[in-house]
């Protein structure tokens, strides 16, 4: 099977814990894949909501070092690039951040990320910072984060609205001119948490013929606080209901989120699998893991 996860925190969780990408205890490892006939990994650099200005960008660049030597150490991890030959059981990867404050309020950072590799920023965290306002926030898009969406779109660097709160996401939404992600949420519809995205929303990245990643994390999956592989194909089927056969694809949250027992590890992405070939056929659920967020980079970022 084929495997394209729009986001994780594994590079955060090892370059704080001292672990490595090719095996840990983690929820990522780069052995946990071994099985894939292709893996294309999203990982996100992190930046808590503690971290501002230059504290927040020195974040970055530790996590963007600790991948950097990962992809020179790792015969396993190679950079994605789009129509490149890809070796089963490899990982391609992606950098991207999460969490916009990694510019430390310098608009010139947004290239010298995109320089980096960096191909998607998560706007906000949780809170408000120099861009835009998180779920948590009370600020909306500002005067900076409108040249930063700016830059972004010039570079082709894919915006994610993941974290924004309402406010934010319809100012960037309106700002935009191109598709943009929102790389780990799911529907608000089904599960009420505010990170989760509106209906309005959803057809709103539909038509922009962005990318929608499922997120795994309980909390976002299900109100009760308890959730398994049904929660996640409600997610699924409530987003194609909407139209959302194009742009849904999945968006783990791995080492970054309490998840269901059933897809706590990369090594269960096989059984979501056969529970997704089982509910939707084996060509949506082709779409769904992999083809959708594939054809997403190679149309509109790389």
């Amino acid at each position: 099977m084929k495997y394209f996860d729009l986001h994780c925190d594994t590079v955060y969780e090892c370059s704080e814990k001292g672990k490595e990408l090719l095996k840990n205890d983690l929820q990522i490892s780069l052995k946990g894949g071994e099985n894939f006939e292709s893996w294309v990994q999203t990982f996100a650099f992190w930046i808590p909501d503690v971290l501002r200005g230059e504290d927040a960008y020195r974040q970055f660049l530790k996590e963007y070092a600790f991948l950097s030597r990962a992809l020179e150490q790792e015969k396993q991890l190679h950079l994605y690039t789009p129509g490149a030959p890809m070796a089963p059981g490899h990982c391609y990867a992606i950098p991207s951040v999460e969490g916009g404050a990694a510019l430390g309020g310098v608009l010139s950072r947004v290239e010298e990320l995109h320089q980096k590799g960096v191909r998607m920023m998560t706007l906000t965290w949780n809170g408000d910072n120099e861009i835009a306002g998180g779920i948590y926030g009370s600020s909306g898009l500002t005067p900076f984060g409108e040249q930063v969406v700016a830059e972004m779109e010039r570079l082709h660097m894919a915006v994610d609205v993941s974290h924004l709160n309402d406010q934010s996401f319809w100012a960037v939404e309106k700002k935009l001119g191109r598709p943009f992600a929102a790389s780990h949420s799911n529907a608000r519809s089904i599960c009420s948490h505010p990170r989760n995205l509106t209906d309005d929303m959803i057809r709103a990245i539909i038509e922009r013929k962005g990318l929608i990643g499922i997120n795994f994390y309980v909390d976002f999956l299900s109100d009760s606080k308890e959730a398994g592989f049904e929660d996640i194909l409600r997610h699924m089927e409530h987003i194609l209901d909407l139209g959302g056969e194009d742009v849904l694809a999945i968006g783990s949250d791995y080492d970054g989120a309490t998840l269901p027992d059933c897809i706590n590890c990369v090594k269960k992405i096989e059984k979501l699998y056969e529970v997704m070939v089982q509910y939707f056929g084996e060509k949506l659920t082709g779409r769904i893991l992999y083809d959708n967020a594939q054809a997403f980079y190679r149309q509109y970022v790389f």
